[in-house]
């Protein structure tokens, strides 16, 4: 399927040519009747859209035309109905002297600048509202370093973005190109794209010939259409009028219209994300191919190689069963019986506590490695892992052991508790009652002789 290229509709310029002659017409017969209306109004072109813009901006947008709308002229122009303008210019501190001695070497080209106002003195002579207004009403045009121009939001106010005179931003670095940039400024209209669904650019006012007006008129059509989001798919009506006239229609669309170049438009947009895919794929594939040629390189080196072997040998020792057979039971020699004769209570818990710490206590992987080895050993040496747990620190207090120095090192002993003699624990008892009687007796005795001297 060839998809069908679309084509940006063409206004009439009759059409044009007829509704901006109805205006100045019905503009000639309003000022007739009164005085306050014979002052010159200005002719604009709004710009009705479809849908609101995803992102507005103050910032104003030039848009050239053929006729100028101020006293900037070539030669061989006529200054009809245009206006003589004042121009503020906003600069750094640093650059006010130069531009001053700029002014005065080409006052053809830039007598226009009425006033170089710096940053500085901006902020500090025109603090008050009052100062403020009276600074916007005062000049026509306002032109501004663009270095500067973030800056000077706050610094100028509310009233210069109501009345749409915003400070335009012009280039200082070149010194030279300067005279010829505020007059190419000066020539030219702009636009500002609001927050809504119009936009209105100025086209001239009525003290202007009507075949100016008109071309003025095509050309904000043809070059402002492309600086509008969406371009013609976005626009529904243009109108032409005056600040006091109706809106006079010189291209409308209805919404079958609308639907049909939205249509072809994104016909238009899947065609770039068709071909942008295909260099996306294309870009993949390259990178594809060169990891591919690297993975090759590294194949080829010999320390790649035994780095490979090593894993390998790992992996494989890793993946061998380890066989647990279980210990066999050994009869206790006569030595260890007598040691162990122990009361039944005490044999209990010392079995109970054994298995709790084994089951706490994690065992190392070496040493499932190493039992085959260990089976051979004597029982001595698996009493001895039972009565002892080596650790360097004290990681607290285990049930039935005291952490201590011993013969095995620092760690944690089995606490053997002391058998009672039962014999020794007897004679104890007779020696003390024994020697309590005479205490009590020589207390009495001792007692008696205190009281027999008190009576004396």
């Amino acid at each position: 399927m060839v998809a069908t290229k679309f084509s940006a509709p063409a206004v009439d310029s009759q059409l044009v040519n007829k509704a901006v002659s109805a205006l100045i017409k019905h503009h000639s017969q309003s000022s007739n009747k009164s005085a306050l209306l014979g002052d010159d109004l200005t002719v604009q072109v709004d710009f009705t859209l479809a849908r609101i813009p995803e992102q507005s901006s103050p910032r104003p947008i030039r848009v050239e035309v053929p006729h100028p709308l101020h006293k900037v002229l070539n030669k061989g122009e006529s200054d009809e109905g245009l206006e003589e303008v004042e121009v503020c210019l906003i600069v750094k501190d640093e650059s006010k002297e130069w531009v001053k001695e700029l002014i005065e070497k080409f006052p053809e080209d830039m007598g226009y600048v009425k006033k170089v106002l710096t940053l500085t003195s901006l902020r500090k002579k025109y603090t008050q509202y009052k100062d403020r207004r009276e600074l916007c009403k005062s000049y026509g045009v306002f032109l501004a370093d663009d270095r500067i121009l973030p800056m000077l939001g706050k610094a100028l106010g509310k009233s210069f973005f109501a009345e749409k005179k915003q400070p335009v931003p012009i280039k200082l670095s070149r010194k030279e190109a300067l005279p010829f940039a505020i007059k190419k400024c000066l020539r030219s209209t702009f636009m500002y794209i609001n927050p809504g669904t119009l936009i209105s650019v100025k086209a001239g006012n009525t003290g202007m010939p009507i075949e100016h007006l008109a071309e003025n008129a095509a050309a904000i059509v043809e070059n402002a259409v492309q600086k509008i989001p969406r371009k013609w798919a976005n626009i529904c009506a243009i109108h032409i009028k005056t600040s006091h006239s109706v809106a006079l229609p010189i291209y409308n669309k209805t919404r079958e219209q609308l639907e049909e170049i939205s249509q072809l438009a994104k016909v238009d947009s899947n065609e770039k994300k068709r071909s942008r895919d295909e260099e996306e794929q294309e870009a993949a594939a390259a990178k594809e191919t060169k990891k591919k040629q690297k993975k090759e390189l590294q194949a080829k080196s010999p320390l790649v190689k035994a780095l490979k072997k090593s894993k390998k040998q790992k992996e494989e020792s890793e993946e061998e069963p380890v066989v647990e057979e279980t210990p066999k039971k050994k009869k206790k020699t006569k030595s260890e019986e007598k040691v162990t004769a122990t009361p039944k209570s005490l044999k209990k818990k010392k079995k109970a506590e054994a298995e709790e710490e084994e089951a706490v206590v994690p065992t190392p992987k070496s040493s499932k490695k190493k039992k085959s080895k260990t089976e051979d050993e004597p029982t001595s040496s698996k009493k001895a892992s039972k009565e002892f747990i080596a650790s360097k620190k004290f990681k607290g207090a285990k049930k039935g052991y005291v952490f201590k120095m011993g013969t095995n090192g620092v760690g944690y002993y089995v606490d053997v508790k002391p058998v009672p003699d039962k014999m020794a624990l007897a004679a104890l008892a007779r020696s003390s009652g024994a020697g309590g009687s005479r205490r009590k007796s020589t207390g009495g005795s001792r007692k008696s002789g205190r009281k027999g001297r008190r009576s004396y």
